[in-house]
C-alpha cells in the first residue's frame, strides 16, 4: 500500500495538481473574466430588453454566417450581461452586449476564466484526447487516496492532534499533507468520484447494443455539463426566416419549465431552443423548451425525469457547483486549494524520503525540477497571465493567442529552469530563484493592475481587490518560504 500510494501519488500527482489547481481557479471562472475585461462595467443583471434581445439575435446571425455556432448566453448575477459565445476548439468566447440597449462592450481579447475551465476540463488537448488523460488520472486519484486511508488509518487520530505546522521539516510537510487530506477527505473524494463518473464514457468502450458516444465539445462555463441534445451548425447558405422576439418566448420557457431563469438560447435554421439556467437547483439539468423559428409557437418541451437521469444530474450539480451561493462558492474555492496543498505537499514528501538514498540519480533530479516547474512554475505562469492580459496593446492582433503564450512560456521556463538546477545539483538555488519571482510578481500584480487605469477602482472594486489580494498572498506566501529556504541553507 505505501509503494501503491507513494509512486501512483507521485507520478499522477504532477498533473492531478495542476488539475486541482485550475479547478480551483474555475469556481470563480465568470469573476476572474470579468476582472480580464475591466471595460464591462455593469454590477447588477438588468432584465435584458427587447432592443438588446434583438441586437443579441442579429449578431449571432452574422457569427454563424461565419460558419461559427454561436449562442446567447442570457445576464446572471455572476455574468450581468449578454454574451454571444462560439466554440474555438478551447475556449467559448465571443462578442459581450449591454443588456440595456445591446451594444457591443469594446472589452478585451482574452480567454478570462474559460482558460483555466478547458485546462482543468481536458488540460488543453481537446474534449476527447484531453478528457481520457483527465479521467484516467482520477482513477489514479482515487486508488491513492484508497491506499493512503489504508497507511494512515491508525494513526489518523494522534497525527491530527499532534499538528506541528513549525517543526522539523519532514514532520511538518507530514503534518500538513494529513490534516488537509484528512480534514478535506469527503470533498476530495466527492469532487474526484464525480469528475471521474462524468467523463467515465469517455473511458469505456461502448455497448454493442447502444450507439456510440458522439464527440462533443467541453461545456462553456455557463453550460456545464454538455448538452443532452445534439445541435449542429447551420451551413452559412442555409436561408433563415426572421427571428421572432426573443422576451416572449424566454417568458413562456420560463412558464413551462417552472424555472426563475433561463440561460441558453440556441439557433437553428428552423428552430429556436431556449435552456433552463444551470443554476435553478442543485440537480445541474439541460431541460429546454424547443419554438418554431418561423413564427415563434412551441414545438416540444423537454424535462428529465427518471431516477438515473436525476442521480447523473446531481453528481453534475455537486461537481459543477453552478447551484451554489457566494458563501458555498468560497468554501469550494477554499476546499480546493486545500486539496491543491495535499498533492503538493505530498510531491515535496516524495522528494524528501528518497532524497538521501537517490539524491544523486537522474531519475531523482528530473522527478525535483518537474516538481519546481509544478509547484512554483504554474502559480508564476498563472500570474504571468494577468500581467499580461493588463500589459498587452488592446489593439494588439491575435491578443488572447499571446496571453496564452505568455503563461505556457512561463511555465515552460521555470520546468527548464528546474530541471537545469535539479540536474546540476543545485535545486535549492533553484527553489528559491523562481520563489524570487513568484513573490516580485504577486505583489506587483495590483502596481501594475493600478498603474494601467484598466479600471474605476471606486466602481466594481469588489472582483479588483478580490483578486489582487490573492494574488499579493500568493506573493506573500513566497517570500516567506524563500526566507525559510534560505535560513536551512545557510
Amino acid at each position: 500500500m505505501g509503494w501503491l500510494h507513494s509512486w501512483v501519488g507521485f507520478l499522477a500527482g504532477l498533473v492531478l495538481t495542476c488539475i486541482f489547481a485550475t479547478g480551483t481557479l474555475s469556481v470563480f471562472d465568470k469573476e476572474i473574466t470579468q476582472w480580464m475585461q475591466p471595460e464591462v462595467t455593469l454590477d447588477h443583471p438588468p432584465a435584458p430588453t427587447p432592443l438588446a434581445l434583438q441586437r443579441a439575435a442579429e449578431t449571432t446571425m452574422a457569427e454563424q454566417e461565419k460558419d461559427l455556432f454561436a449562442f446567447i448566453t442570457l445576464p446572471s448575477l455572476r455574468d450581468p450581461v449578454l454574451r454571444v459565445l462560439h466554440y474555438d476548439g478551447h475556449e467559448f468566447i465571443g462578442p459581450v452586449l449591454d443588456p440595456v440597449d445591446g451594444h457591443i462592450f469594446p472589452a478585451r481579447a482574452t480567454a478570462g476564466g474559460q482558460f483555466f475551465y478547458d485546462f482543468h476540463f481536458a488540460l488543453r488537448n481537446g474534449p476527447v484526447v484531453g478528457c481520457t488523460i483527465v479521467t484516467l488520472l482520477g482513477v489514479c486519484l482515487l486508488v491513492a487516496i484508497g491506499s493512503g486511508i489504508a497507511i494512515h488509518i491508525k494513526a489518523m487520530w494522534p497525527d491530527l492532534i499532534l499538528f506541528r505546522p513549525f517543526g522539523p521539516r519532514p514532520r511538518a510537510w507530514l503534518d500538513a499533507h494529513l490534516v488537509t487530506g484528512v480534514l478535506f477527505l469527503p470533498f476530495l473524494i466527492m469532487m474526484t468520484y464525480t469528475g471521474t463518473v462524468i467523463r467515465a464514457r469517455g473511458i469505456l468502450p461502448p455497448h454493442p447494443f447502444l450507439p456510440a458516444q458522439q464527440t462533443e465539445p467541453p461545456p462553456p462555463a455557463a453550460a456545464s455539463p454538455p448538452a443532452k441534445t445534439n445541435v449542429s451548425a447551420p451551413p452559412a447558405s442555409a436561408v433563415r426566416p426572421p427571428t421572432p422576439p426573443l422576451g416572449p418566448l424566454i417568458a413562456q420557457a420560463q412558464q413551462i419549465l417552472q424555472a426563475e431563469r433561463c440561460e441558453l438560447i440556441l439557433f437553428s435554421p428552423t428552430q429556436i431552443r431556449i435552456f433552463r439556467s444551470d443554476d435553478a437547483s442543485l440537480f445541474l439539468t439541460r431541460d429546454l423548451v424547443t419554438f418554431s423559428r418561423a413564427d415563434g409557437h412551441v414545438i416540444s418541451s423537454f424535462i428529465q425525469k427518471g431516477a438515473a437521469a436525476r442521480t447523473l444530474e446531481l453528481l453534475h450539480g455537486l461537481h459543477y457547483a453552478r447551484f451554489s451561493s457566494a458563501l458555498l462558492r468560497w468554501l469550494y474555492f477554499l476546499s480546493g486549494l486545500a486539496c491543491t496543498v495535499l498533492m503538493g505537499s505530498g510531491l515535496v514528501l516524495f522528494l524528501m524520503k528518497r532524497r538521501k538514498a537517490s539524491g544523486q540519480k537522474i531519475l531523482f533530479r528530473t522527478a525535483e525540477g518537474l516538481t519546481i516547474g509544478v509547484l512554483v512554475g504554474l502559480p508564476l505562469a498563472v500570474i504571468g497571465l494577468f500581467w499580461a492580459n493588463r500589459l498587452l496593446p488592446l489593439s494588439m492582433d491575435a491578443r488572447m493567442e499571446a496571453e496564452i503564450q505568455a503563461f505556457f512560456m512561463l511555465w515552460a521556463f521555470s520546468a527548464l529552469h528546474g530541471l537545469i538546477c535539479a540536474l546540476r545539483n543545485t535545486a535549492y538555488s533553484g527553489w528559491r530563484a523562481q520563489l524570487v519571482v513568484l513573490a516580485f510578481m504577486g505583489l506587483g500584480l495590483p502596481v501594475v493592475d493600478g498603474l494601467t487605469h484598466s479600471h474605476g477602482w471606486l466602481q466594481d472594486a469588489g472582483r479588483y481587490y478580490t483578486l489582487d489580494a490573492l494574488v499579493m498572498l500568493t506573493g506573500l506566501a513566497a517570500l516567506i518560504m524563500f526566507q525559510k529556504l534560505r535560513r536551512q541553507s545557510s
